[in-house]
């Protein structure tokens, strides 16, 4: 079935009581340099503008591991009105940096260099046979650092950031499912960051 792009709905919106929603994100995530994504061979659905069936970078190249504890790192996105064209969406990541080390505040510095990230996520709720345990933020436009702190009085002394959607620049959807064949098959390439071999 084509993708519907008038805005009309096209199917019921139900509650599945047997995957009642949960909070959070697991806590490890992967961060990814926007320029490393192969877009030619990144393939969305040919059903819906929010599934995405393989996430493909270049090859190469490889994601990034931020590591959490608990619930230290968080996912959000919020609609944002346009006048004169659709409506977009801005994505949000907040990651923790624990240990402020002089290997991870030069790549926290990194961060601050302009460049921009997709990210990666595993939500603490999978749904329906694991079908929509990943998402994926920032994938069209990308997030840039919007925000980072650190003050020795509080977190514990952590480094604290945002990655988030430039206004102007949002995404055309809510952050996209990321199922690639089944949820053993996606677990397995984000453990692997998503790297590709050299060419």
């Amino acid at each position: 079935m084509p993708i519907d792009c008038t805005g009309n709905l096209t199917a019921d919106i139900v509650f599945d009581c047997a995957n009642a929603p949960v909070a959070g994100i697991e806590q490890n995530v992967v961060l990814i340099k926007k320029e490393d994504i192969d877009y030619i061979n990144t393939a969305t659905s040919t059903d819906s503008r929010v599934v995405i069936d393989n996430l493909q970078l270049k090859a190469g190249t490889t994601g990034y591991l931020l590591t959490g504890v608990k619930q230290s790192n968080g996912k959000a996105w919020e609609l944002v009105k346009k006048e004169n064209a659709p409506d977009k969406f801005k994505h949000t990541f907040s990651g923790v940096i624990f240990n402020p080390t002089a290997s991870n505040k030069e790549q926290a510095n990194q961060l601050a260099m302009g460049a921009k990230y997709v990210v990666v996520i595993e939500q603490v709720w999978k749904g329906e046979a694991n079908k929509d345990a990943f998402e994926i933020l920032g994938l069209t436009s990308g997030l840039e650092l919007s925000t980072m702190t650190n003050n020795s009085k509080e977190n514990d002394n952590m480094i604290m950031f945002e990655l988030a959607s430039v206004d102007g620049y949002e995404e055309v959807t809510m952050p996209q499912t990321l199922l690639d064949v089944d949820y053993a098959a996606t677990k397995t390439a984000f453990n692997n960051k998503f790297a590709q071999a050299a060419g």
